[in-house]
């Protein structure tokens, strides 16, 4: 929960990495892939309403 809420708030991988003890963030980006790519969903969604 812990690496999933810094995520949703926008840290970056690295960072979130370091906090997680993961010596490499491809780690972090693989097992919270899911995280990121919603994440990456509702930017594009808040991007595309200003668009309006």
């Amino acid at each position: 929960m812990h690496a999933t809420t810094l995520l949703l708030a926008g840290l970056p991988v690295h960072v979130v990495a370091s906090r997680l003890g993961h010596a490499d963030p491809a780690i972090t980006l693989r097992v919270y892939a899911h995280v990121i790519r919603s994440a990456e969903t509702a930017a594009a969604d808040v991007f595309a309403k200003a668009l309006k």
